[in-house]
């Protein structure tokens, strides 16, 4: 699952799809906590917006050389294209975005990025949470364009499509990929990194069901990787590709059938938060491959600490009711139940993208960009998160600086959200060898994610000093690990915490592939 967690939303089975959408603050005005990140992205391998770069004439020749496209500062919907999801990263002033429409106009910006020194940065959703897929002075290669979606047992996906794009056109042909729930994340960043979601005990990961992979390395080459070629980068791309061996323009999956489903939503008094916690961790990791769980602590400032769980089967409907009802037995009768209930597949991935009352052209950023939608009626949001990998249950120690630590966010002045969301993993994720992929969590039992959500024209300082308040207070209790794909600019050891035992192999290939390092940021291999 991904961050989407909006937690001052309603209550009830509504809550449900409030976990996963988002909130717009839009162009928001520059706080003292987003001007420095962006300050702290240009110094430390984002681009300098001091630097000299290239002359007008430079860029322009680079425009007409692309089939995509080239916007620059002042130029037409210019403040739409320089944007990430994140609204904390709007301080930041890419030299431009190229919108990539092949193959040939990736390699003539690096050829660009090369001859003139100019840093490059690649982005699909603009989810990066670290804003890495920008930066101050860059050239971001933005490969929207690329967003053909194929259907069969096998599936050819461009690099450009976003998830709820891919789920309806894959639903279509009652197929689909291992994927997450945010709609306009892209397809690639999320299968480079791993990639959660509510059918990963069944089928997982995204970069599981990953057959190959075309990208173009720094000195322009088009690969085409798979098991039979160039099989250690492609085993690189699954778990470590965002960033740091080419551009992806491709992705071929193996593709999974979409069985009817079923979902459930449970929330009980926060008197027995510790309760629910401890039967949860046992309950969910333990579950069929088709039961996917999470259980959720949240808070707003000022207001009353909420404990839920929400469930999804692939399965049969009588297995979701009899394990709900496991569970209940376990902790004692919820205040609110939303009933078990049959969803036809799509439905279900509509519903938890916030998208259930959206038609497709609906459920996109608006804009005119590629990638958004002109009837588009999703927005942004400003968040802050960091994670935590658990490879056993909690101890009683652990599960009351969870609850300690939400109640301290409602008892904060102030305004936004707290949030703690504890993933179930297991199942086919975890019988897939620790080696095969470079992504190696494979003996996990939970995926801690920990978030905080505030107003955009706020500092934020108040919010995520609670946030790394609350991972500094976990990390006894955790692995050591952290999601990639949840980006953490703060910390330590990331390459332990993100790559583990495939560090090593990681860094010769970093080094195989792009001895240059034109492919890169602050937490570049």
């Amino acid at each position: 699952m991904d961050r989407r967690t909006l937690l001052a939303a309603g209550t009830g089975a509504a809550a449900t799809a409030a976990w996963l959408v988002t909130a717009d603050t839009g162009q928001a005005a520059v706080s003292t906590t987003r001007a420095a990140v962006g300050r702290s992205l240009a110094g430390v391998g984002l681009g300098s917006a001091g630097r000299r770069g290239p002359a007008d004439a430079d860029w322009a020749a680079l425009d007409r050389g692309l089939g995509g496209g080239l916007i620059r500062p002042g130029e037409a919907h210019w403040s739409t294209a320089r944007q990430l999801y994140n609204t904390r990263f709007d301080t930041l002033r890419p030299a431009a975005v190229a919108y990539i429409a092949n193959n040939a106009d990736v390699a003539e910006c690096l050829a660009f990025a090369r001859r003139h020194k100019v840093p490059v940065s690649i982005r699909n959703g603009g989810h990066s949470y670290a804003g890495y897929s920008s930066g101050n002075g860059r050239l971001v290669i933005d490969v929207s364009k690329l967003n053909r979606v194929t259907s069969g047992s096998t599936a050819t996906i461009g690099a450009g499509a976003k998830l709820i794009d891919v789920y309806n056109r894959l639903g279509a042909h009652g197929r689909t990929v291992p994927g997450g729930s945010c709609p306009t994340v892209g397809i690639t960043g999320l299968t480079l990194g791993g990639g959660h979601g509510v059918v990963s005990r069944a089928y997982g990961l995204t970069c599981d069901s990953l057959v190959g992979a075309t990208l173009v390395t720094a000195d322009g080459r088009t690969l085409e990787c798979d098991k039979d070629h160039h099989s250690d980068l492609f085993w690189a791309l699954r778990g470590a590709g965002n960033g740091n061996f080419g551009v992806v323009t491709e992705l071929r999956f193996r593709t999974h059938s979409t069985p009817d489903a079923a979902s459930a939503y449970l929330s009980w008094p926060w008197s027995k938060a510790a309760k629910v916690i401890r039967a949860w961790q046992e309950w969910g990791p333990g579950q069929p491959d088709e039961i996917w769980s999470a259980a959720h602590l949240s808070a707003a400032a000022g207001g009353t600490p909420r404990i839920t769980v929400s469930a999804f089967s692939i399965g049969s409907y009588s297995g979701l009711k009899n394990a709900v009802d496991r569970l209940i037995d376990r902790v004692g009768a919820p205040t609110t139940t939303t009933s078990v209930r049959r969803r036809a597949y799509r439905d279900a991935m509509n519903m938890y993208a916030g998208c259930a009352d959206y038609s497709n052209e609906q459920c996109h950023l608006p804009g005119a960009t590629p990638g958004r939608r002109a009837g588009g009626k999703l927005a942004r949001e400003t968040y802050t998160a960091r994670s935590d990998f658990y490879d056993r249950s909690l101890s009683a120690a652990g599960i009351r600086v969870l609850i300690d630590r939400t109640e301290r966010f409602s008892r904060s002045g102030g305004s936004g959200a707290g949030s703690i969301q504890l993933t179930a993993l297991g199942g086919a994720i975890n019988r897939v060898p620790t080696g095969a992929t470079s992504f190696v969590h494979r003996d996990s039992r939970v995926l801690a994610q920990y978030l905080t959500s505030y107003p955009a024209n706020s500092s934020g300082s108040t919010q995520t000093a609670w946030l790394d308040d609350l991972h500094g207070a976990m990390r006894r209790h955790s692995s050591g690990a952290a999601y990639q794909n949840y980006t953490d600019a703060k910390l330590g050891d990331w390459r332990r915490a993100y790559y583990g035992t495939a560090t090593d192999r990681l860094t010769r290939l970093k080094k195989k592939y792009d001895p240059e390092r034109l492919f890169d940021f602050p937490q570049a291999l």
